[in-house]
């Protein structure tokens, strides 16, 4: 069987199950009833060919496969809220775009960079937060920043979802 098509339905069943604990719990919040919450995990774990959860006592536990495929599935649908969040405050007003900025970098050197990649009369505000690299790097990490300039690059190695691009090589 071809592994190149997946039932979302079914993957954000199972995502609920897993954060929630219990099939009961998962369906109560996606107002389903647990039969069907069953019915759509039997159906992933077909497509999945493994188990995505075990027994243990009254309660589910993951099993590897399902640990694995939550990782996956957590990164799509934290993505797809945050996405849905964006294109939400969009339509509200303008973009708010939060950059952090090492105390070490120079205000003119800053002030040119962003000068230069906001587009002019684009709806966009700008709010500037001025901290150490490695405090920035943290809340950018915890998705509290949406990017930061620095005059350190960051390990991408290190620091998962995370890149750095050099000011004098990029379109900015």
């Amino acid at each position: 069987m071809s592994m190149s098509h997946i039932n979302y339905n079914h993957l954000y069943y199972f995502w609920h199950v897993y954060k929630e604990g219990s099939v009961v719990g998962a369906a109560e919040a996606l107002f389903l009833t647990p039969q069907t919450i069953t019915g759509q995990i039997k159906a992933l774990e077909e497509r999945l060919q493994g188990k995505l959860f075990k027994r243990k006592g009254r309660g589910l536990e993951p099993s590897e496969l399902g640990e694995l495929v939550f990782r996956y599935a957590d990164k799509m649908f934290t993505l797809s809220q945050e996405m849905l969040d964006i294109v939400n405050y969009r339509k509200e007003s303008n973009l708010l775009f939060d950059v952090g900025v090492a105390d070490a970098l120079s205000k003119r050197l800053v002030s040119s960079v962003l000068d230069a990649a906001v587009v002019v009369d684009e709806p966009i505000h700008l709010r500037c937060f001025e901290s150490t690299h490695e405090m920035l790097l943290e809340q950018l990490s915890q998705h509290k920043l949406d990017m930061i300039i620095s005059d350190c690059p960051i390990d991408s190695t290190q620091q998962e979802g995370l890149f750095s691009v050099k000011i004098g090589e990029c379109s900015v």
